[in-house]
């Protein structure tokens, strides 16, 4: 009998406990839900204010120059020969995040009124002498660089330059004609250049 009624106790205690947790589940389980609840309320809070913030800067940029202006392009293929005064037409675009440069002419535009920095890479054919000018609107010759190759060896050079550029100012590059000779530049030339924000 004493045994019968510890049973009997024991699973009135297993009932009571096992009815404890079950309760304890459900207030976890909707504690859960809330903080799912307030989370996806948080974040759909955070989403309306990020579209906000991205319509607002569209349509404060819609009449204003771009934050970054950045170029590099090089030469596909070797040239064929540049004559004296010629534009050296960079043909194959690496990155423009503006398309402000134009290969099909050779010429950088400036988008926006800034400091602007300027680099030319060039490498000289076998056997032909190149002198390479970044010029400015004008014809101001801002920089100049410079490549003598023998018939067995190629020779480069760089050189680079910062100026200020009114929007709308043009930047290119021509051959300047080392002693009046034509010249052909390889696949390793490039131009590059960018505003310093």
């Amino acid at each position: 009998m004493i045994r019968t009624k510890m049973q009997i106790v024991i699973v009135v205690i297993f009932i009571v406990f096992e009815g404890m947790l079950e309760a304890n589940r459900k207030i976890q389980r909707q504690k859960t839900r809330n903080a799912i609840q307030k989370d996806e309320e948080w974040m759909k809070e955070r989403s309306y204010e990020s579209r906000a913030q991205i319509n607002s800067v569209k349509r404060s940029n819609t009449n204003t120059p771009p934050s970054s202006v950045a170029f590099t392009y090089k030469i596909y293929d070797d040239t064929d020969e540049i004559a004296v005064g010629d534009t050296v037409k960079f043909d194959t675009q690496i990155f423009d995040n503006t398309g402000s440069f134009d290969p099909s002419t050779g010429e950088f535009t400036a988008p926006s009124c800034g400091m602007y920095v300027f680099m030319l890479n060039i490498r000289s054919n076998q056997g032909k002498v190149c002198w390479i000018d970044i010029i400015k609107d004008g014809g101001e010759r801002l920089a100049t660089a410079f490549a003598q190759s023998s018939d067995k060896v190629h020779d480069g050079d760089s050189t680079f330059l910062t100026i200020y550029l009114k929007e709308g100012d043009k930047v290119w590059t021509k051959n300047h004609g080392y002693q009046g000779t034509v010249c052909t530049i390889d696949f390793d030339s490039s131009f590059a250049g960018f505003r310093l924000n």
